[in-house]
């Protein structure tokens, strides 16, 4: 696995489960570059962080999987969790 993909799944399962249903929620409405388009609702759903972290890197690959994650979790009060993940290289 790479660096930012460890960094995205460690961040993801330091929420606790309310947390983790708020960035789902964050992530879907998130608004995103030119050439992405949002995970859909129903499929975030039941993720856990694990599967949430491989959808990421799936759908966004991982440098801006990185960067989004980082940007819903400042959007979710996480700042501490989203200065660590983009202090990964």
């Amino acid at each position: 696995m790479g660096k930012k993909r460890d960094a995205i799944l460690e961040a993801l399962e330091n929420l606790t489960a309310d947390e983790l249903k708020k960035f789902k929620l964050k992530l879907g409405a998130a608004p995103l570059r030119q050439g992405f388009r949002n995970i859909p609702r129903g499929a975030l759903g039941p993720l856990d962080a694990v599967d949430l972290t491989d959808k990421l890197v799936a759908f966004y690959c991982e440098d801006y999987g990185a960067e989004l994650t980082a940007v819903v979790l400042r959007d979710i009060g996480m700042q501490e969790e989203a200065e660590r993940l983009q202090g990964v290289a």
